[in-house]
C-alpha cells in the first residue's frame, strides 16, 4: 500500500474475516454434534459468501462479521432443522441465536454419505 493509500472499512473487515476464516476456522475444525463428525471449511465456503454476484457489499459484510457466530453455531447445535438434495448435492441448515443473532448455517455434501463443509451463512431477521 503506498503513501496516502488508506484501507475502506469494507476491505479491513474483509481482511480480517478472511484471516478468521482461513487462518483460525480452517484445517481446526471440530466435530459437529449435529452430525457427531467434522464439518469442514473451504474455499467454496467462502467464495460462496464472498463472490456471489447477486449479494452487495454491505450483506457481505454483515456474513463475513458473523463467521464466528457460524462457528459457534456449528460447534454447539445438536440438530440441523432443514435438509434438501439438489441431485447428488445434500443441504443442511442450522438454525439458532448465538450471542441474540438469529443465523443460519448452511453445510453440504456430495452424495449420501460423502464428507460435509461449510456452505452458507445467513443473518435471520
Amino acid at each position: 500500500m503506498g503513501k496516502g493509500k488508506h484501507k475502506s472499512n469494507y476491505k479491513k473487515a474483509r481482511d480480517k474475516a478472511e484471516n478468521f476464516y482461513f487462518k483460525k476456522w480452517r484445517g481446526k475444525e471440530k466435530t459437529a454434534p449435529a452430525f457427531e463428525e467434522i464439518v469442514y471449511v473451504s474455499r467454496a465456503g467462502w467464495d460462496h459468501i464472498v463472490f456471489q454476484k447477486k449479494r452487495s457489499k454491505a450483506e457481505q459484510l454483515r456474513r463475513l462479521k458473523a463467521l464466528p457466530l457460524a462457528k459457534k453455531l456449528l460447534e454447539t447445535s445438536t440438530t440441523y432443522q432443514e435438509k434438501s438434495n439438489k441431485g447428488e448435492t445434500h443441504y443442511f441448515a442450522i438454525v439458532g441465536y448465538i450471542e441474540r443473532q438469529r443465523i443460519k448455517v448452511v453445510v453440504r455434501a456430495k452424495g449420501k454419505g460423502g464428507k460435509k463443509y461449510f456452505y452458507s451463512l445467513i443473518i435471520l431477521r
